[in-house]
């Protein structure tokens, strides 16, 4: 029963989340080190680094 309280929660946060999913995305991206620290993160991804360029340099 416990388990079970518990996936129920769980689910309801996730879809709490989903929701407001851009709310929660602005609200990260608003803090300049987050932000930074995203960009970083996501630019070591050879495949999303190599398109970005492209279209940066185009």
């Amino acid at each position: 029963m416990q388990r079970m309280l518990l996936f129920i929660g769980i689910m309801f946060g996730v879809m709490s989340l989903f929701s407001k999913r851009y709310r929660v995305i602005n609200a990260f991206l608003s803090k300049r080190w987050l932000r930074r620290l995203s960009v970083a993160l996501v630019m070591r991804i050879p495949a999303i680094r190599q398109k970005m360029m492209y279209q940066m340099l185009r």
